[in-house]
């Protein structure tokens, strides 16, 4: 064998294990191990091979652990060093800003007095907003490593930190999202011996770096806090031991805080594999969807599967082009990597990639790219493969230059937008500012009428939005049913097949299948698109007429209705076919409520990038949508042979009954009904909303507006203060 194996250092460095737990593992005393780890004269070959039985190792791989050197990568020092500048000035300065609104409440009204006028309060609210959120577009983009299970996820990030921090060649990991940030980056609660912490809660919510020191802080869902080799323990299979039964309805999340250069302008998340596991599956969707880049890895020798197309296309499909620069650089967030690359030759590597993106676009539509955009292409799609092996760095260079130009065009994108961001929403502010202010200075003027609260008026705007609601539902069902039933005829699916020249093989057979899927996906996708335009058309038409009905009462019901459907699509955790007005708001202004959203979307794990990527993600509807759907339907079908004469059309019947047994139609057709429920629910819960808001506006005298304009005022003069022309605060 080629080097030395020096068990110590393989127990506590590569596996992260302690002494006794070895032991556990080897079936052995710890005088033994003590003795095989001073002595190694005392390991014979039948030991080795034990030991690289029981951890999942091979012999080769023991004793060339310790010639694997990893150099840690790093980025530009400057766009670091411009990021973290900029991020403290802007961290003290929101301290300042709350100061100052702390200031203004007491002196203006008083120390604990209430704010009774709603659109101050409101108005107050969002202004408390604005700091956090200037400093969140800086926060470090979060990098997603997604692939199998053997795809040489962890390896890979192993060398980028050049540390062996995260185990290898073990088991796959469960359910878990491993998030792996710089050590500067720990909560002050957590000891300083201590870099790591297992957290377990519901699917339904969200963890990440921003409340995990409250986490820690209250106990709530603590798992294990300890050292990384807890990463180990809690990322194997059963890792409570024989008595732990797996619950589908949590996660679990491993944070782990490294002294490593590069994550100083980045954090990582390690995914769980994509397999035939379900919960998996939908773990690593979720994580992805958290991240602001997403590296996805597949064996170069089995390079991209049928498994991973349907992955890809999702991540293709929802990914946000905030990074793009407005499609100059297509594809900028997304690195698609053939790992163990050194097992191929390198005249066969770019011939391995040809043929999987060919692979890839032979079960998309004609029309897939362009979508997205006229720089987005099969070329400019290609241009994102690269080979990697971490046994061989010269292979691997071109690959690890593409990763450091991808991130550090994605920081200087946020410093950029970070900037544009506090000019554009100070602005916004102001503009509500002053119009709040013109209002209440009518109502001064113009006290409300003591009339009935019109009651009327919002069941009426109700029904009608509900039974605009209900027609969708029913034509979206009706237009799907009549597009599926042309997808999934015999004579459109032998078409197929003599179009892609499908032949009539296993592999073939399942490419079909995908293709079949990707049409149906968009299908779905154009039609809730159409409809919801429609929907968005005519509820903006109603939502005029009532907003002209109130505007003598000075009474903005616009705004305060597209306000109220947010919070109620936030509390709901649905958003329905409200994502078409939601995604309009990013051309219009409308900030707070774009943040509101983007915390929406990941709360329900659809969205976890940064907010100006929240109108990407909204409107992308049909993708997360459908992707359960598409993982099912394609593990659920067989690919069964069929022989003789006529194959195809045999084939096309057989596969049409599957999908039939499968209940494919019906399940599509209970999420484009419940889609539409959702849209339901929001529209009556925004307009229960919007009615109590005017009842207290009724209440609201003359009086009392008056007595709260001194500090609306000193409001508008403190945001004003931070106009970018006139000063160069940065919030």
């Amino acid at each position: 064998m080629d080097g030395e194996f020096d068990l110590n250092y393989f127990r506590t460095e590569i596996i992260k294990m302690d002494r006794q737990d070895f032991a556990n593992l080897m079936g052995i005393e710890m005088a033994t191990l003590k003795m095989w780890e001073e002595d190694p004269d005392s390991l014979t070959m039948r030991i080795y091979k034990e030991i690289a039985v029981k951890t999942n190792y091979t012999l080769e791989q023991l004793f060339g652990l310790k010639s694997q050197i990893f150099l840690p990568w790093e980025l530009d020092a400057e766009i670091i060093e411009k990021r973290e500048e900029l991020l403290t000035k802007t961290l003290t300065n929101e301290q300042f800003f709350a100061s100052s609104l702390l200031e203004i409440e007491q002196t203006k009204l008083g120390e604990g007095a209430e704010i009774n006028v709603t659109e101050v309060r409101d108005y107050f609210e969002e202004l408390k907003k604005i700091g956090p959120l200037c400093r969140n577009k800086l926060n470090k983009p979060l990098v997603a490593f997604v692939g199998a299970s053997d795809a040489g996820k962890s390896s890979l990030i192993n060398v980028i930190l050049g540390t062996d921090l995260l185990p290898t060649a073990f088991q796959p990991m469960t359910a878990a999202i491993n998030y792996v940030y710089h050590i500067l980056d720990k909560p002050n609660n957590i000891e300083n011996e201590n870099n790591t912490v297992v957290i377990r809660v519901d699917h339904k919510l969200v963890v990440n770096i921003s409340n995990l020191a409250d986490m820690i802080e209250t106990g709530e869902h603590i798992v294990a806090i300890g050292k990384s080799n807890l990463i180990r323990e809690y990322g194997l299979n059963k890792y409570n031991g024989d008595g732990y039964e797996e619950n589908k309805q949590e996660l679990t999340y491993i944070f782990t805080f490294v002294d490593a250069s590069i994550l100083t302008g980045l954090a990582f998340i390690d995914t769980p594999g994509i397999s035939a596991n379900e919960k998996d599956n939908q773990t690593a969707l979720k994580a992805y969807q958290y991240a602001d880049v997403t590296v996805y890895l597949s064996q170069m020798a089995s390079f991209l599967r049928e498994e991973d197309q349907v992955f890809i296309k999702q991540i293709v499909d929802s990914s946000s082009r905030e990074f793009d620069q407005n499609g100059r650089i297509p594809f900028s967030n997304l690195l698609f990597v053939g790992s163990h690359a050194d097992s191929v030759g390198n005249n066969d590597i770019s011939e391995i990639f040809k043929r999987a993106v060919a692979r890839f676009l032979n079960v998309q539509t004609s029309t897939y790219f362009t979508k997205f955009g006229p720089t987005y292409s099969q070329q400019a799609f290609r241009q994102r493969f690269y080979p990697s092996d971490i046994k061989n760095s010269q292979l691997s260079q071109p690959f690890k230059q593409a990763f450091i130009d991808m991130m550090e065009n994605v920081l200087r994108v946020k410093i950029k937008q970070s900037m544009l961001l506090q000019k554009n929403i100070v602005e916004e502010m102001i503009t509500a500012g002053k119009s709040i202010e013109e209002r209440l200075t009518a109502r001064i003027n113009s006290p409300a009428t003591t009339e009935n609260i019109k009651k009327y008026k919002f069941q009426q705007i109700e029904e009608e939005l509900l039974r605009l609601s209900n027609t969708k539902k029913e034509v979206s069902i009706r237009d799907f049913h009549n597009a599926y039933t042309k997808i999934f005829a015999i004579n459109t699916i032998e078409e197929l097949i003599k179009k892609k020249e499908f032949k009539n093989k296993q592999d073939d057979k399942k490419q079909l299948v995908v293709l079949l899927q990707n049409m149906v996906d968009e299908k779905l996708q154009a039609i809730l698109k159409e409809n919801s335009s429609d929907f968005s058309s005519k509820m903006d038409g109603s939502i005029k007429k009532f907003n002209d009905f109130f505007y003598s009462e000075n009474f903005d019901f616009t705004n305060l209705f597209i306000k109220s459907s947010t919070g109620a699509a936030a509390s709901l955790g649905i958003y329905g076919a409200f994502s078409v007005l939601f995604g309009s708001l990013g051309n219009l202004g409308g900030y707070i409520l774009v943040t509101q959203i983007a915390s929406l979307l990941s709360s329900v794990g659809l969205y976890g990038g940064t907010v100006s990527g929240a109108t990407t993600a909204i409107s992308a509807i049909g993708g997360p949508l459908t992707l359960a759907l598409a993982v099912l339907v394609f593990s659920g079908l067989v690919a069964f042979n069929i022989f003789g004469d006529g194959w195809m059309r045999k084939y096309a019947k057989q596969l049409i009954k599957q999908f039939e047994r499968l209940n494919v139609e019906q399940k599509y057709s209970l999420e484009i009904a419940k889609y539409w429920d959702d849209t339901a629910k929001i529209t009556a819960e925004a307009i229960k909303k919007v009615e109590e808001d005017y009842v207290q506006h009724q209440r609201e005298t003359a009086q009392t507006i008056q007595g709260e304009m001194p500090f609306l005022s000193s409001l508008l003069q403190l945001i004003e203060s931070y106009r970018i022309g006139e000063n160069k605060k940065v919030l």
